[in-house]
Order: structure tokens, then sequence, then C-alpha cells
């Protein structure tokens, strides 16, 4: 069995932050792009594209999408060593 990609393995943590980032974006849009990523970027930008440069509102996207799961992998990894400390 394949591992979960980051995408998949933190989705509804992740759908719910985007949401409230974005709160334009809908929901029924980021279930018809689930895990793939170009796609979230690409219907973030569309819902907020409102004069910016396309690139430059991309880079904003991905950005805060890398850091967002980057903080969601680490508060799974300091859950994990708290339950292995409890035990």
């Amino acid at each position: 069995m394949a591992r979960p990609n980051r995408l998949e393995q933190y989705w509804s943590r992740l759908v719910e932050a985007i949401l409230c980032r974005w709160d334009h974006v809908q929901l029924s849009d980021l279930e018809k792009c689930k895990y793939r990523y170009d796609d979230i970027v690409e219907i973030i930008r569309q819902t907020y594209h409102r004069g910016r440069s396309h690139i430059t509102m991309e880079a904003d996207i991905r950005d805060w999408l890398n850091n967002t799961i980057a903080n969601l992998e680490k508060e799974t990894d300091y859950d994990k060593k708290e339950q292995r400390n409890v035990a």
C-alpha cells in the first residue's frame, strides 16, 4: 500500500485552514481538486486574482500552503512524541 502524500495525509485539516484563510473559496471546488496541489493553487488564485500579478499571487498561495502543511507535520510529530512519553 502506497504512503499517502502530504495533501492526502493532512487533507481535512488543510481544507479547514484554506477555508478559514480564503473564505470565498468553496468547499465543493476544493473537493473536486482533492489532493492535487496545482489545482488547489489555481482554485484559490482564480477566486482572489483581482488586480494582482498572477505569478505573485500564485507564489503567495504556494508559500502559504507549504508553510501550513509543514506546521501540520510539526504538530503531528509533537503529538506522536507526547503519546510516546505518556505510554
